[in-house]
């Protein structure tokens, strides 16, 4: 079995210009979830910024509880933990900021039409490309963990029979493989220009939002 190469924390962080968003960059070769691991981390004091990334999640999750297939080497699974100085509601914000983020990065990067299905999923010609999935304590203090997944490499056998007509990867649509690592930077590189620990999204963003997801509900009628 070919060994994985695990994903370059330096180059990550370095890449993502000194952001506020992957300051601090931790990989993991395996993890149960990445979320239980930045939560851990909140718990003990870990600073707003921190991202952790693991080659391979045994209970991955995603909205609902739902499981996420998290397979090794191939994709990007990884938690934001954020530390928003927002009122309680203003949490309902972080995942469309997130969205756009994910969505408008993957379209520079790639070229590709990319689509928001609302809440929290990213779609390309009706195939699920990524997600999210925020959890969030309010107590004395917000926090927010954000769990991302992006299939990156996967060829469509790589996918359990149960997703390949339904999900896709920037491989499979690009036509060659793509440098996770540029792909990571370059998203979080994005979400820190649009996140704002004292501010709330302004309503660009939300715009960006809606425009994206009526993109999503077209092409899903034209199908």
């Amino acid at each position: 079995m070919t060994e994985i190469a695990l994903l370059d924390p330096d180059r990550i962080r370095i890449g993502a210009g000194g952001s506020r968003v992957g300051r601090r960059v931790l990989v993991f070769r395996e993890t149960k979830s990445t979320n239980d691991v930045a939560q851990r981390l909140a718990d003990g004091g870990e600073p707003e910024g921190t991202v952790i990334f693991a080659e391979r999640q045994t209970s991955g999750r995603g909205q609902f509880g739902r499981n996420w297939d998290s397979q090794d080497g191939v994709g990007l699974w990884f938690s934001l933990l954020l530390r928003p100085q927002w009122p309680p509601h203003g949490i309902e914000n972080l995942t469309p900021l997130i969205a756009v983020a994910i969505a408008d990065t993957l379209r520079a990067c790639t070229n590709l039409k990319v689509d928001i299905k609302p809440p929290n999923d990213i779609f390309h010609s009706g195939r699920k490309l990524a997600g999210v999935l925020t959890e969030a304590r309010t107590g004395s203090a917000l926090t927010a963990i954000v769990g991302i997944g992006i299939n990156v490499n996967h060829r469509s056998e790589d996918f359990p029979p149960g997703l390949r007509e339904t999900a896709t990867s920037l491989r499979i649509v690009c036509g060659q493989k793509v440098d996770r690592e540029w792909i990571a930077s370059r998203l979080l590189a994005g979400i820190d220009s649009l996140y704002d620990p004292l501010g709330l999204p302004d309503a660009s963003i939300h715009d960006r939002y809606r425009v994206l997801s009526e993109c999503w509900k077209r092409d899903t009628v034209t199908q």
